[in-house]
């Protein structure tokens, strides 16, 4: 199976460069002049189901050499999500926290917030029941909560509403946003996130590029849905330093 699959010399040919679905076809081509379409989709199924490529955009591929975006989950945060969810079972809801980007940043943010996105219909209630027992909480704050109170060093709690069809994922048990997510919502939450801007945003974004899996079409999806698609790839082309060979958007 793995003399059909030529894995090694997949990796060899293509390294970590984009490649397209025809690109793998005449690669295979050369060993099996008459392969026929089905087989040549199988085999692309058997690559992703190994891990040997991964899906970058319809019909564009790279070789597995990237991690997937798996954050680190404090005790706190699991115990905070696992809190609400007990309280608002039907809820849907994501968790994260603002430390995971300091590894990526110039310099290192004074000050760290737990992001806590849920249903709108639900956000004043979860608001009033977190009131109750924790410090520092804010639901939808402004740009004068963050520049007097959120960036003044301590940690807070910011409950904001969650957007309909966010790309989500499960990690140790608790419901976090993808990569894409962030980057997207980084973006356009200028004001909220106004610590992550200017040359930090740059280098946040080419960081997650050159560490992590980033699913344009998921990334390019829910810019879409959040109403900044040409202005992100516009950004992302011309005020990063990202290999333009990996810029498909």
């Amino acid at each position: 199976m793995n003399d059909k699959l030529r894995t090694e010399e997949i990796k060899k040919v293509f390294g970590n460069k984009p490649f397209t679905s025809d690109d793998l076809y005449h690669f295979y081509q050369k060993y099996d002049p008459n392969l026929k379409k089905n087989t040549f989709r199988w085999r692309v199924y058997a690559l992703k189901n190994d891990g040997v490529i991964n899906t970058l955009k319809r019909g564009v591929y790279a070789t597995k050499s990237k991690k997937d975006f798996e954050p680190t989950v404090s005790k706190k945060l699991k115990n905070l999500f696992s809190k609400v969810q007990n309280q608002f079972p039907y809820v849907d809801m994501c968790i994260w926290e603002t430390s995971w980007l300091n590894n990526l940043m110039v310099h290192q943010a004074f000050s760290s917030s737990i992001i806590l996105e849920v249903d709108k219909d639900a956000a004043s209630a979860i608001f009033a029941f977190l009131q109750e027992s924790q410090k520092n909480v804010y639901l939808n704050p402004g740009k004068h909560e963050v520049e007097h109170y959120i960036s003044a060093g301590q940690t807070s709690i910011i409950i904001k509403n969650l957007t309909v069809t966010s790309p989500l994922q499960e990690v140790q048990s608790i419901i976090v946003p993808t990569v894409e997510k962030i980057m997207v919502d980084l973006f356009v939450d200028d004001e909220l996130f106004v610590t992550y801007q200017g040359a930090e945003l740059k280098s946040i974004y080419q960081e997650l590029f050159n560490t992590y899996s980033v699913n344009q079409s998921t990334l390019k999806q829910y810019a879409h849905k959040r109403h900044t698609k040409d202005k992100l790839i516009s950004f992302l082309k011309e005020e990063t330093s990202i290999d333009e060979d990996e810029l498909l958007i």
